[in-house]
């Protein structure tokens, strides 16, 4: 679940009105609405019903909003702690990456970082890669992963990855329906929201698929569109390594449509003067040496 429909879903929540809970999260009424109904279609319940002009939570809702309130609750301490010193007066590293690199990739090169510098402070945070483009120029940021490359005076690029590749996905029950060519011509086209070389990337896999999509679903997480399509809402277009798993599981099938694979290439961006630095580049060798073999290791 995304942390962003979860806090939406809590506010909504608490004021029992979709309306003034976009006011105060400066969203549209729309949008609330629609991060709710990700949600419910997520857990496959309602978490709202109406009577009259009333707003209440159901039964699953009222659950819902008890874990919500621990969650967030969990993470204003933890945000209260990471804000104080390091009792050791050790630097924290802050690594900059995409929700998806952040969920799947970094976990297990975290752990291995830890086993070696156990002291160590490190800050994982989750933005699109033009915001981590911005924070390692401003200096906000010590590492970050990008899709693509970067190129300036006084930053380091490091290619970490060009195996992986776009595919082009639908659940099997959708498959068992119909045949996965008219697939794209029946239900929703659901991509991801995003700017620069990944983007282009998926401009590229369409033209060169042919594909014209009638109806297009856009969402700014990776893993919205994974439980998307395997919620049999319509076929996604995602990067392969992050469906993996289910596609060898059998439980979501590939549309081969592009001639040529779409190969994604992705980035380490570092700026130049911060590589003297022993823990710094012991945390890059281990991305470096991991990175391609970690979603390999989980099948």
């Amino acid at each position: 679940m995304e942390l962003r429909n979860l806090k939406t879903f809590r506010l909504a929540a608490e004021k029992l009105n979709f309306t003034q809970a976009a006011k105060l999260l400066n969203l549209s009424q729309p949008a609330v609405t629609a991060q709710i109904r990700s949600l419910e279609n997520e857990i496959g319940h309602p978490l709202f019903f109406r009577i009259g002009k009333q707003t209440f939570l159901t039964s699953r809702g009222a659950i819902m909003k008890r874990y919500a309130d621990r969650l967030f609750t969990s993470l204003d301490e933890m945000r209260r702690e990471l804000s104080e010193p390091d009792p050791s007066g050790t630097v924290r590293l802050v690594i900059a990456a995409s929700e998806t690199f952040c969920t799947h990739y970094f976990p297990m090169i975290i752990r291995k970082y830890l086993d070696h510098f156990p002291g160590s402070g490190i800050r994982l945070v989750s933005c699109d890669s033009d915001q981590v483009i911005t924070g390692i120029d401003s200096n906000e940021y010590d590492i970050g992963i990008i899709s693509g490359t970067y190129h300036k005076n006084g930053i380091t690029n490091v290619v970490i990855s060009e195996e992986e590749d776009l595919v082009l996905i639908a659940s099997q029950n959708l498959v068992r329906k119909q045949k996965p060519s008219e697939l794209v011509h029946h239900f929703p086209f659901i991509r991801y929201e995003i700017s620069g070389t990944f983007h282009q990337q998926m401009e590229n896999y369409i033209r060169e698929a042919g594909i014209n999509p009638q109806n297009v679903i856009v969402s700014s997480s990776l893993e919205a569109v994974k439980s998307a399509v395997m919620n049999d809402i319509g076929i996604g277009l995602i990067s392969r390594n992050l469906v993996r798993s289910e596609l060898v599981a059998g439980q979501l099938i590939e549309i081969p449509f592009n001639k040529k694979p779409v190969k994604i290439m992705t980035s380490l961006i570092i700026a130049t003067h911060k590589l003297s630095d022993e823990r710094t580049m012991r945390l890059i060798r281990l991305i470096e040496q991991n990175w391609n073999a970690i979603h390999t290791d989980r099948l």
